[in-house]
């Protein structure tokens, strides 16, 4: 923007740089001695700002500060403020300026005031066509295009597997399990322990050797009356001494038979047909399967049996010696760097490795962007460029503003949490085909379900971070499929506040098993320190939000107007 100073203002310019810099006039015009000593001036007092700035507040630095000043009452009472504030102005100093000034301030003709309005709306209008593309002498600036790299973002973490898988040898083997009822001849007899006479048995001490074992009490039924009661009823009046019934399986010398029988005993499974496999190491038997279970009651023998599963087929997963494995050659191309590395099953040795690796986000295209030497200002018909000096502070401060709006976003009142995540898992058999837990930019295949369609998204967004691997399923030591348990939330800023934050606080991720993403509580929110945190995957999502239209492009046609402008005012 061109700047015109008034005669008043150009005679003041000449005074302050006599006071100011007397030794630059022996070589410099009184103009250009002021402006000199101004620039000079400038340049010390940005540093001090700067610092002050950064510094905290000292209350002792702070004129007329007091800890608790009597107008904080009106905190809580904020309709007394404007009385009381009526009732001392008329005391006040800074009052008495202010209405002073009001009377005595200098005016303006308004033709001056309404042409210096015109020409800011006209510049409002079409701001790039007057404040862009010149340097310093008043030539077209020169714009340098910065190179058009593919950056990334950041970087986040995958994993993959070393370890051993078995030999497929002869592969699944499958045998039939059938039963086998036993049967045996049973033998009935009576006994009575005091009075075998009287009910006509046996003495129980003849079959002393034989009970318990060989023979077994089944019941009993009433022994003889002792004594009878006449009318006008009759019935025992002294029941005589139960007589004991017993099964033996074989028959007993001096006993009296009362009769013999086959009786069904039990089942037990016949495997005789899995036998090989049986005692083969290499070969581990899956649960069984039954095959036969209708209907559940047959005759047997002429007996009827009860059997809820009459047949089943069992089928024994045969392998051959262990193979060393590894998927990580994916990662390795990718340029990721190993992090870390567990066992991810509880036998010694271990024979599965879970590796973590940390992999750059795949970059986004970039826009192509100009550096240009057209920052310029002008005083009284003199153009000088503007150094810069970058503020690599403003994109931190943004960014921390945005956490605290996200976390006023993302409070669950019920539960007094802030930034609490979703658990979301996928699964990966392990050096197999199937893999839902693909690295970032990769696309998903055959066979995931819902859950790992929904986390491959939230990942691709960065909302996502890994908390661990865990096997699903093993055989013999050897883990066949794992899940990985991650944790999503609601924005990209939200995941590094939880990934950077928990360290801060000693608030460690849980087993991958169990861990439910839990949020912060609002004292362990107060702990955290966003400045010690790296928003610098983000900072591209702000830049994109605030970026201007490309002026190379007009660069031309602005100065062909600009000059057309000079030239049709005489200027």
């Amino acid at each position: 923007m061109i700047v015109r100073l008034t005669s008043a203002a150009k005679a003041f310019g000449v005074a302050l740089a006599l006071l100011a810099a007397p030794a630059a006039l022996n070589s410099q015009t009184p103009t250009q001695a002021a402006k000199t000593d101004g620039k000079a001036f400038g340049g010390t007092v940005a540093p001090v700002a700067l610092s002050t700035a950064q510094t905290p507040p000292n209350p002792a630095d702070l004129p007329n500060f007091t800890a608790n000043p009597t107008e904080q009452s009106y905190y809580s009472a904020p309709a007394t403020l404007e009385p009381a504030g009526v009732a001392q102005a008329p005391g006040s100093v800074g009052y008495q300026a202010v209405t002073e000034s009001l009377a005595n301030r200098a005016t303006f003709p308004a033709s001056e005031i309404n042409t210096t309005v015109a020409a800011g709306k006209t510049v409002i209008g079409d701001p790039y066509t007057y404040v862009s593309g010149f340097s310093a002498n008043g030539a077209q600036g020169t714009c340098v295009p910065i190179p058009s790299a593919a950056i990334s973002p950041g970087t986040y973490e995958q994993t993959c597997n070393t370890g051993y898988v078995q030999d497929p040898g002869a592969g699944p083997q499958t045998c039939q399990v059938t039963l086998d009822h036993q049967f045996q001849m049973v033998h009935k007899y009576e006994c009575s322990e005091l009075n075998a006479a009287t009910n006509g048995t046996d003495d129980c001490a003849s079959f002393a050797g034989y009970y318990p074992g060989t023979c077994t009490y089944t019941g009993s039924r009433p022994g003889t009356c002792l004594l009878f009661f006449g009318p006008p009823s009759f019935g025992c009046a002294e029941p005589g001494e139960p007589v004991s019934q017993l099964s033996c399986s074989s028959l007993v010398p001096g006993g009296t038979l009362l009769s013999s029988e086959n009786a069904y005993v039990g089942s037990t499974p016949n495997d005789s047909a899995c036998a090989t496999w049986k005692a083969d190491s290499n070969c581990t038997p899956d649960p069984d399967i039954c095959t036969d279970s209708t209907p559940v009651t047959r005759l047997v023998a002429g007996m009827p049996v009860t059997q809820p599963c009459w047949a089943w087929d069992r089928t024994y997963q045969c392998s051959g010696p262990l193979v060393p494995m590894s998927d990580c050659s994916e990662l390795d191309a990718l340029g990721c760097t190993f992090v870390r590395e567990q066992c991810i099953t509880e036998e010694l040795p271990c024979l599965t490795v879970d590796r973590v690796y940390s992999c750059p986000i795949p970059p986004v295209p970039q826009v192509n962007q100009q550096i240009c030497d057209a920052d310029v200002y002008c005083l009284n018909g003199e153009c000088y460029t503007i150094d810069r000096t970058p503020n690599t502070e403003f994109k931190d401060a943004v960014v921390a503003l945005n956490a605290i709006s996200q976390a006023g976003k993302e409070f669950n009142e019920a539960t007094l949490e802030i930034f609490k995540g979703d658990r979301l898992t996928c699964s990966k058999t392990i050096f197999g085909l199937t893999n839902c837990c693909v690295p970032r930019g990769f696309p998903l295949l055959g066979g995931c379900n819902a859950e790992d369609i929904a986390l491959k998204d939230r990942r691709e967004d960065g909302q996502c971070t890994y908390v661990g691997t865990y096997c699903d399923q093993k055989v013999l030591g050897i883990c066949l499929r794992k899940k990985e348990a991650h944790c999503c939330f609601l924005s990209k800023i939200s995941r590094i506040l939880q990934e950077q934050g928990r360290p801060q606080i000693g608030k460690a991720w849980g087993d991958p098993k169990t861990e439910a993403c839990a949020g912060f509580t609002i004292a362990e929110f107060q702990q955290l320190n966003l400045a010690l945190m790296d928003f610098s995957e983000v900072y591209a999502e702000f830049v994109d939000a605030a970026k201007v239209p490309a002026e190379l492009d007009v660069m031309t046609e602005i100065q062909a107007k600009i000059t057309a402008y000079y030239a049709a005012n005489g200027l």
